[in-house]
């Protein structure tokens, strides 16, 4: 009796010790005598204690691993990549994830250097800077494969922006100035050009305007001299008397429109005192209706 009751203390003593609690997003691994057996899922589990123990926990949880990689560029530039991977452990190879990788985050960082070292050589420094979403997609589908080997899952791939030296750096800002500069005088030189064109046209407009005045200044004044010289004939004052007045009478207003701006002084060279006086004498035998060609013959008799 007493032997049944000291098996019953036993038994319920190993079936206390078997009792694994095992936390949500977690998973454990079990061993049985010294053998991968199974795995334990969240909540409450038992193990054949002491057959059986849980060799290691993994959890289910995203994980990142960071690295900064060390890369040459095809342009022979030296750049610094900060990388991150989102990784996790998938439950159905949680005993790959656990026996095939001493080192996880160490192993997976040495895969990503290689992998990222293989794939920038062939990019430019300019192409680190703008396509980086081409370097993710490669480091993806080379890395996807092969963490799925050893029960893991590539989430994520997170590039950050790349590091290079200060020299480097400047250079490469000397040579995006250099090539917004360029831009800038490009534009400026097509600015200049259209403004130059725009004034050449205005001023061709301009000067067609110009003419066209003149032309029409010239039409109305042939038109005035010819009603003049019709107004003349009716007292029958031939052109060249006639053209003679109108010169003068022209002279006169010219003066006159002179001598409204003062502080000018004007030397009148073109006509002689008996040139004036006859065109005087001319006008006055016009206005009282005489024939000058009448008068000038009587005047000529009166000698005599």
């Amino acid at each position: 009796m007493e032997l049944l009751t000291l098996l019953a203390l036993i038994l319920i003593g190993l079936g206390i010790l078997g009792i694994r609690i095992i936390n949500q997003q977690t998973v454990a691994v079990v061993e049985t005598l010294g053998r991968f057996s199974r795995t334990l899922e969240p909540g409450l589990n038992w193990i054949f204690f002491p057959f059986q123990r849980v060799a290691g926990l993994l959890s289910l949880r995203i994980d990142e691993v960071q690295s900064t990689v060390e890369v040459k560029t095809s342009d022979n530039m030296f750049v610094s990549l900060p990388v991150s991977l989102m990784i996790r452990v998938t439950p159905e190879r949680a005993s790959d994830a656990w026996y095939k990788l001493q080192n996880a985050s160490g192993q997976i960082s040495t895969w990503v250097l290689n992998t990222i070292r293989a794939i920038a050589a062939s990019m430019t420094l300019e192409d680190l800077f703008k396509d980086r979403d081409h370097l993710v997609t490669q480091v993806e589908n080379a890395l996807s494969e092969k963490l799925a080997e050893f029960g893991y899952v590539l989430e994520a791939v997170l590039v950050d922006q790349p590091s290079v030296s200060h020299d480097v750096q400047a250079s490469f800002n000397r040579v995006v100035a250099a090539k917004r500069e360029r831009e800038a005088a490009e534009q400026e030189a097509e600015a200049q050009r259209i403004k130059t064109v725009r004034q050449a046209e205005a001023e061709a407009e301009a000067q067609r305007a110009r003419a066209k005045g003149l032309a029409d200044s010239r039409k109305l004044l042939a038109e005035g001299l010819r009603e003049s010289l019709a107004d003349f004939e009716k007292y029958n004052v031939n052109s060249s008397e006639a053209l003679t007045v109108l010169l003068e009478t022209n002279r006169i207003d010219a003066m006159r429109d002179i001598g409204k701006h003062g502080n000018l002084l004007v030397l009148d060279m073109a006509r002689e005192n008996g040139q004036q006086g006859a065109l005087l004498g001319l006008a006055a035998r016009i206005a009282k209706g005489g024939n000058p060609g009448e008068t000038k013959e009587h005047g000529a008799q009166h000698p005599q």
